[in-house]
């Protein structure tokens, strides 16, 4: 999980619907806020001091080395576990090939794999998860990007990103107190894929990363 928040790829704009739409899927209920483990919020508080140190002393810190000596460590929404999500796929039966844009203009190239749908605030809403290409990834590696409410006001205008955790059985956890954001927040040296407008959502997501340092806005 750690390994994944500290990954180097990330987004920078919101980039159009994918042109090569996937295969049909099976409806499924609904993901919905389920109690987490026994030392939750502790394990998360862990994690996020283990990101900042290796933010502010790591030679692959994205942070710009003006920045380091001021770093006080990154901002978060407070954790709550009404945002921590758990539920069953909806894969597609013949999930096609489609290109994510990235920030420098090169096409990246990834399936449009899953949907994963969950209830907030009374409403379902569904993100796309993408199966991403790349260098750093040749087998794939699962990719899910997102906008809300408060992008642009409280948290990076590029969106953020969080890694599902899928089990055998099929079950996802999507959990937005990890959120977090892509390097290019950081930094202008980073190449990052685009997120999909499908995955802009209509309400506040009030957990993970907020704020940004130094990172130019799109």
């Amino acid at each position: 999980m750690m390994a994944a928040a500290l990954a180097a790829s990330g987004t920078l704009a919101m980039a159009g619907a994918c042109d090569a739409c996937s295969g049909s899927v099976i409806p499924l209920e609904p993901a919905r806020a389920e109690h987490p483990p026994s030392g939750y919020e502790g394990e998360i508080a862990r994690q996020r001091a283990h990101k900042d140190e290796f933010f502010r002393a790591d030679p692959q810190s994205p942070l710009l080395e003006p920045v380091k000596g001021s770093f006080k460590g990154l901002d978060y929404f407070p954790v709550d576990p009404d945002y921590r999500f758990t539920g069953r796929l909806a894969v597609y039966s013949d999930p096609r090939k489609t290109t994510i844009a990235g920030s420098r203009g090169e096409q990246r190239v990834a399936l449009r794999w899953a949907a994963f749908s969950f209830v907030n605030q009374g409403r379902t809403h569904t993100l796309q998860i993408y199966k991403l290409y790349d260098r750093d990834a040749p087998e794939g590696r699962l990719f899910l990007p997102f906008a809300d409410e408060t992008t642009g006001r409280q948290t990076y205008p590029a969106g953020r990103y969080v890694d599902p955790e899928i089990d055998a059985g099929g079950r996802a956890i999507v959990d937005f107190n990890l959120a977090y954001y892509p390097y290019c927040a950081y930094g202008k040296d980073y190449d990052c894929p685009l997120t999909p407008a499908e995955n802009r959502l209509g309400v506040p997501i009030l957990a993970g990363e907020k704020g940004w340092i130094a990172g130019p806005a799109p």
